[in-house]
């Protein structure tokens, strides 16, 4: 009997790797089980003693996603994605379905907004006066109510707000991102032609909250030609892999630079911050 036990186990061990790997399951669209990026936890906040802090501001900035560098967070368009992956709008959208994060009315993070009430706001019936005949061919008038589905389409800028401060334990400047608004563009049909109303900031997400992070961490971006070594959005967001331009920073009037400045001058408004900011820096560190 131990004999026969002796053999078996040698047969075993003689199977060829291939014969056993041949009943992993696959997905239909992978060629090898992908399981890495659904395990993947967020990296944990530097901790920041008061201190070692000796400078700081507050900055506002905006993300464009019809620049070149940052299409990857319009793209892909459809709510069901590809592969898996889904633009920055829809990562977010299935969040807030589930109720796995936080949302704010207000960017200073203090007014809770119900989960619930975004999902009426997005998904609200429009009312649309339709013209209908009755046998006699006499025309009338009904309200019919057109469901409303949330769609990124319309979602063309993210406002970002951080904390840039100088840290004695570390070199350089740091960064710490507190919050993310999407920012939707309105629209509104008048006489038969469509007119834009202007934009509005749907809600704020805290970022330093430990469910947003490990939501960006275990969701996948499209950034460059490798489809194995693809950034997650905790990734994206962490090494500033997008271009943006500051629209606002803590002051005195408490007020965004397009308050007072408009068109180009707003832009070399917005440089002039960055490169002071960095300015700043240097000096600091050089004294």
């Amino acid at each position: 009997m131990q004999r026969l036990l002796h053999i078996f186990i040698l047969l075993l061990l003689l199977v060829p790797v291939e014969a056993v790997a041949q009943y992993v399951e696959q997905q239909p669209n992978d060629y090898y089980k992908r399981s890495i990026i659904w395990e993947k936890k967020p990296q944990d906040l530097d901790y920041v003693r008061e201190t070692d802090v000796y400078w700081g501001r507050l900055l506002w900035r905006i993300i464009d996603v019809r620049e070149k560098e940052n299409q990857y967070f319009y793209f892909p368009e459809s709510p069901e994605g590809v592969r898996g992956r889904k633009n920055l709008a829809y990562v977010l959208w299935d969040a807030i379905k589930a109720g796995e994060i936080e949302l704010f009315e207000d960017d200073e993070l203090k007014i809770p907004l119900d989960c619930q009430k975004v999902i009426d706001r997005a998904t609200r019936s429009d009312t649309v006066q339709m013209e209908v005949y009755d046998d006699y061919g006499e025309a009338d008038y009904t309200t019919v109510f057109v469901p409303h589905e949330f769609k990124s389409d319309d979602i063309y800028q993210y406002a970002i707000k951080e904390a840039v401060y100088l840290d004695r334990s570390r070199s350089g400047i740091q960064v710490r991102k507190l919050g993310l608004a999407p920012m939707e563009d309105r629209y509104k049909v008048i006489d038969g032609e469509t007119e834009y109303m202007g934009t509005v900031t749907l809600f704020w997400v805290p970022m330093q909250s430990y469910q947003v992070r490990a939501l960006f961490a275990r969701k996948e971006t499209y950034y460059r030609e490798n489809l194995v070594q693809l950034p997650t959005w905790e990734y994206a967001f962490h090494s500033f892999l997008y271009s943006s331009f500051i629209t606002r920073i803590d002051n005195v009037y408490n007020r965004s630079i397009h308050d007072y400045l408009t068109g180009e001058d707003a832009l070399i408004e917005s440089e002039r911050i960055e490169e002071e900011i960095m300015n700043i820096s240097w000096d600091m560190w050089e004294y």
